[in-house]
């Protein structure tokens, strides 16, 4: 055998896991260093990529779900859309 290679795994993002302290959880991000996984009982928690053991839950999503923590710069935005359509309106009339 040849020597050992590091082959480090990352996650797709939406990936259903299991760990076995922290339960079931979403990867939110993942690459070579660390990644992050939202956890239903624990919140948000970041592992060493290298070292993280989980059991894979199913197959990632083709579309990695939205976050809860996303949506407050989608409300920023909304209110940005509505400001920019005030003033369109405004200079319409």
């Amino acid at each position: 055998m040849g020597p050992k290679e590091d082959i480090v795994q990352t996650m797709q993002e939406g990936q259903t896991i299991k760990h076995e302290v922290y339960g079931l959880g979403i990867v939110t991000a993942s690459d070579q260093e660390r990644t992050a996984v939202d956890f239903d009982d624990h919140g948000p928690k970041l592992f060493v990529t290298s070292i993280m053991t989980a059991e894979l839950i199913g197959e990632a999503p083709a579309t990695p779900p939205k976050t809860k923590r996303r949506r407050k710069a989608s409300t920023v935005a909304k209110a940005a859309k509505k400001a920019a359509a005030a003033a369109a309106a405004g200079a319409a009339a």
